[in-house]
């Protein structure tokens, strides 16, 4: 690389829509600008800078458009990659939806000498929500430097610790605002961590940069699987955050095919299915078992009201079986002595949300489970149409 003792940007001119907006991204970077981040990487106030064609290319660029909103700041034998927000903040992703972008550039760059930071534009729209923060505590994680946070949505971003630490912070997300949930992080053992990402359209920013942070604070005993949500004909993750995260190299990744899923559910009658997981996160938000207080993830299991083996002996479609075998609204969750229970037809559910003992338990045995179900009667928001059917087909197979 070409060292400057005066320091020098690198910018492309175009962002992906400049041909149809007309905006360009040098109308977004006044002087004022690039001499603060000039001034905060380098400590000098005085710079060049080079806009530059979508057919410039180099060791750091590619011909394309600027992608990633970057500028490349190079100071002696430093390459400084600056990412921006968008001047313009409306849906969840606006403010940092290029950053797995750049992210995945400056990772797959093998020059070495190199920093990775992100500066906030002057905008308009709300750059500090619930999601936008956690994701900015993602972007700390995996090594970004925020050049002029305090002063932009002056809110403290501290990266996450741990696995765990990223999985609540998530679930507490996820509480906040169950609609349109990205991504979700579960544990189903104390060693093994399961992502459930969506990949498609504005979805898989959220669930590249989760992987990310996860890959780089996972422990050697840690073991964590991406199962990506795949819908229809949208692809997996992009080529550019798969290579990253084959780099990595600790993450293993199982797309939730559609084809795959059919063959499993032909093959079996119980379904340890990833999209069943999936619907059943979006439906019902973190694990905890509707019959106690357990929250413990390991222990919590998806249980099916109306099983798997009762779906396959149906007279409807292989396609609408696997549907109701999937379908989030045909799931309760259990811890593993609740889902044993429920499964051997020991704790029966009603229309009406409450659940009953099978009549021939044994007085002692009733004791027992009352004394370990301390909700007797399942939250308002299982109720559903369809949640009623799935009981009504279930009972309809119990000899009574």
């Amino acid at each position: 690389m070409k060292q400057y003792s005066t320091p020098h940007f690198i910018i492309k001119k175009n962002l992906q829509k400049s041909v149809q907006t007309g905006v360009l991204f040098i109308d977004q970077l006044s002087d004022d600008v690039l001499r603060d981040i000039c001034t905060k990487i380098t400590g000098q106030s005085n710079y060049t800078v080079d806009y530059v064609d979508n057919n410039h290319q180099d060791e750091f660029f590619e011909k394309t458009y600027n992608k990633g909103r970057l500028a490349i700041l190079f100071y002696r034998d430093i390459a400084n990659y600056i990412s921006f927000s968008d001047k313009e903040i409306g849906g969840r992703n606006s403010s940092v939806q290029s950053v797995p972008t750049a992210f995945n550039l400056f990772y797959l760059n093998p020059y070495r000498k190199k920093k990775l930071y992100y500066y906030f534009l002057n905008f308009n729209g709300n750059a500090a929500t619930n999601y936008q923060i956690m994701m900015y505590r993602l972007m700390k994680t995996i090594g970004f430097t925020f050049l002029n946070v305090d002063t932009m949505i002056q809110s403290k971003i501290s990266a996450f610790t741990s696995l765990d630490d990223i999985m609540n912070a998530k679930k507490i997300n996820t509480e906040k605002n169950k609609s349109n949930n990205s991504s979700y992080i579960t544990k189903s053992s104390s060693c093994n961590y399961d992502i459930y990402g969506k990949t498609y359209g504005a979805n898989k920013y959220d669930t590249s940069m989760t992987c990310y942070a996860l890959s780089m604070l996972a422990k050697e005993n840690q073991e964590v699987t991406l199962y990506e949500v795949v819908e229809k004909d949208l692809k997996e993750l992009p080529e550019s955050s798969m290579n990253v995260l084959k780099k990595m190299n600790n993450i293993k990744i199982i797309p939730t095919n559609i084809q795959l899923e059919k063959r499993v559910f032909q093959e079996n009658n119980s379904l340890r299915s990833p999209r069943y997981i999936f619907n059943l996160l979006e439906k019902l938000g973190a694990k905890k078992c509707a019959l106690c207080d357990c929250e413990i993830p390991e222990l919590i299991q998806g249980a099916h009201v109306w099983p798997v083996a009762s779906i396959k002996k149906a007279t409807i479609s292989d396609e609408e079986k696997l549907r109701c075998a999937t379908d989030g609204e045909n799931g309760i969750w259990l811890c593993e002595n609740h889902h044993t229970l429920f499964d051997e037809n020991i704790l029966l559910v009603n229309k009406d949300l409450t659940f009953s003992i099978k009549n021939s338990i044994k007085d002692s045995d009733v004791k027992f489970i009352n004394k370990i179900t301390t909700h007797k009667q399942l939250p308002d928001f299982y109720k559903s149409i369809q949640f009623t059917k799935y009981i009504e087909n279930r009972n309809k197979t119990l000899i009574k």
